[in-house]
Formats: structure tokens, sequence, C-alpha cells
């Protein structure tokens, strides 16, 4: 397990969770990133639920901003990033549609998030390793 996916899991610990999706991610690279831990959760506040309305997951928002800050900017990668999410989900990346298709197969949307947290994490990890 990454250092980023254990700092996102402790994040996701708190109780109660006082970090969306995107902060989630913002905070676990907020110093890599030049940024402190509640500049990151301030920039990834609106962006929880889909920009709060349900469009495109907070988590994956949030790791377009990650990527952004770390200089890539390819639209090859920043694709395969989008690509490689949404292969995982029968094509979806908005907030509303993914946490509709968890609820029907029974999931609760606590583990979803989290998982999408990780997903994200984990593809950043990838993405940034291989530039």
């Amino acid at each position: 397990m990454s250092k980023h996916t254990e700092r996102a899991k402790e994040l996701r610990s708190e109780v109660p969770v006082s970090s969306n999706c995107a902060q989630t991610v913002m905070r676990v690279y907020a110093k890599e990133i030049g940024l402190d831990e509640d500049l990151a959760a301030a920039i990834g506040s609106n962006f929880g639920g889909g920009m709060r309305c349900g469009a495109t997951c907070g988590a994956i928002a949030a790791g377009y901003m990650v990527l952004g800050a770390k200089g890539i900017e390819s639209p090859a990668v920043l694709n395969e990033f989008r690509k490689c999410i949404a292969k995982k989900h029968d094509g979806m990346t908005d907030c509303a549609d993914l946490l509709r298709a968890n609820a029907a197969r029974g999931g609760d949307k606590k583990t979803h998030c989290d998982n999408m947290i990780q997903e994200v994490i984990e593809l950043i990890d990838e993405l940034t390793e291989s530039k």
C-alpha cells in the first residue's frame, strides 16, 4: 500500500468523516504540489458530490487537479486517466450515476467513495511514476 493510499485511509477513517472525496485526494498530495493540507481541502471542498450536483466524481476531478499540479497536461495521458476509471465503472464518471449503480448493487456510499478515492490515487501514482 502506498503512502498516498495509507494517508487517504487515515483521512477517511476520521469520525465524523471531515474530508469529501475531492478533499481527500487533494490533501493526500498537498505537500507534493506545494500546498498545505488546509488550502488543499479548501480547494477540493466544492468538488465533492460531483461538484455538489452529481456531475463528475470529486475524486476524479481532484485527480485532474493533482495531475496538472504535477505537470501532467498531455491530452493523451489525461484521456488515459479518464478511460481507465470509466472502464472499471461501465463507462460512468459522474457521481450521481456511480452512486446510483453502487446502490443498485447493494453497496453503501462511504465504501464506494473510499474505493473511488483509492482507484484515483493508484492511477495518479502509476501515471506520475511513468512520467
